[in-house]
């Protein structure tokens, strides 16, 4: 992995399933592996009080063009 400073991490919490539905397993499968994608990894998934909800944590190390993206969100760097 080229310009990876491994200290420095972004993170991303998705919310998955509904107060009345739990995610399906293909939605869960397929969300994880369109992150993996982007360079995403899980950290923690936990559920949600009194719901079918989930909350995915993922991580995914900083690079240079990650920050570049981040202090400039309007370009396409």
């Amino acid at each position: 992995m080229a310009d990876v400073n491994t200290s420095t991490w972004e993170y991303r919490v998705e919310k998955v399933g509904s107060a009345l539905r739990a995610p399906k397993p293909e939605l869960l499968t397929e969300l994880l592996n369109q992150s993996a994608a982007e360079g995403w990894e899980p950290m923690h998934l936990t559920p949600v009080s009194s719901t079918y909800q989930v909350l995915l944590v993922l991580r995914r190390p900083v690079s240079r063009q990650t920050r570049r993206r981040a202090s400039w969100p309007d370009s396409d760097a």
